[in-house]
């Protein structure tokens, strides 16, 4: 929404918006209480005066991709349908979408029927998952919108990117939430294969730790693997100290087998930073890491497969080199805000002259 505010969005529509973020901290998605029902019961209601008062034309609602999210989006959907609206629904996940409406009963698959067949248009991040609206809309009504951010961060000025690679080891960088499902323990497993081949070698990760387990389960795994010496975690990070941590390496490896995955910023961030990546082939990335030219998608928990294209990266500089010089040339061609802030229009005028 920051994007969509300094954009020329702003310029060819009247958008007035509707704050539904939850600011807590990490801890409490997937874990509703009643501070969630008292924020809806707000929200609702503060939607429905926002359509009275302002008629809107168009409705555009970023939707979510669980059983609870879908409902309470229906029911922001729904006061838009009876005002008339078009509503554009933007999906920033991936294919477990498809899943939520295919484990669900008869009401269920009714609920989405009556909900998505009111859609004027879809957005997609990629073109592998357009067929996930296709039960319900035409061809010409799905629009794919990768996702884009800020060309540059503001930098430190006393910071060298030359200057932090000038060491002796070789660094892979790591940065998401820190949990099972974005790969994390996939990538300690890694290095422990990595490091026999290639000693000189660290991994620094950074995140802020997902549930109350998982970051002792993590120090656990590496005193048994024995990597002790070779991994360390910096903390989560955000703005320019995140795109310093970035700099400072030499691969982002991102092996996430999270089910619900679209196409995470990170990934965009590093290919920002000039690194070449390797990531799984889930959601989009597929799409958005260039296979051979700006990194290296593998297969899906595939530990073997991230262990044997970091070496490569490793004992190839040159390749390496390359492939980070395109990984940002990519960046800058197709996953800028501004890049993403014309797409998003464009999709949005589509629906008005439709």
């Amino acid at each position: 929404m920051q994007t969509v505010y300094r954009s020329d969005i702003m310029k060819r529509f009247n958008v007035i918006l509707l704050d539904t973020a939850d600011r807590r901290d990490i801890s409490h998605v997937e874990n509703p209480d009643i501070y969630d029902v008292v924020l809806f019961v707000q929200q609702f209601f503060k939607n429905i005066c926002l359509l009275v008062r302002h008629r809107p034309g168009l409705f555009y609602i970023p939707i979510c991709q669980t059983r609870v999210g879908f409902i309470r989006d229906a029911f922001f959907m729904i006061p838009a349908f009876l005002a008339n609206c078009r509503v554009v629904v933007h999906l920033h996940g991936g294919a477990a979408f498809s899943n939520l409406f295919l484990q669900g009963g008869t009401l269920w698959r009714g609920l989405m029927n009556f909900v998505l067949r009111r859609v004027s248009r879809f957005i997609v991040l990629g073109e592998v998952h357009r067929p996930i609206f296709t039960p319900w809309a035409r061809p010409e009504c799905i629009s794919v919108v990768p996702n884009g951010i800020e060309e540059s961060s503001p930098a430190d000025p006393d910071y060298s990117p030359s200057a932090a690679r000038d060491r002796t080891r070789f660094r892979v960088v790591y940065l998401s939430t820190l949990c099972r499902g974005k790969g994390l323990f996939l990538l300690l497993e890694a290095m422990s294969l990595i490091v026999r081949e290639h000693s000189d070698t660290e991994c620094v990760i950074a995140g802020q730790w997902w549930g109350r387990t998982t970051k002792a389960e993590a120090e656990e795994l590496i005193c048994k693997l024995g990597i002790q010496n070779h991994v360390s975690f910096v903390g989560p990070m955000t703005g320019p100290e995140k795109s310093e941590f970035l700099r400072s390496g030499d691969v982002f490896v991102f092996p996430s087998i999270y089910p619900l995955e679209g196409q995470p910023l990170v990934i965009l961030e590093a290919m920002r930073e000039g690194l070449p990546v390797v990531a799984s082939d889930i959601g989009c990335m597929a799409e958005t890491v260039e296979q051979g030219v700006t990194g290296f998608i593998v297969p899906q928990n595939d530990l073997q497969a991230v262990c044997d294209k970091v070496l490569t990266l490793i004992r190839n500089p040159t390749l390496r080199a390359s492939m980070g010089k395109c990984s940002q040339a990519r960046f800058e061609q197709h996953y800028t805000s501004h890049i993403f802030a014309n797409r998003l229009e464009q999709a949005l005028l589509e629906t008005v002259t439709s």
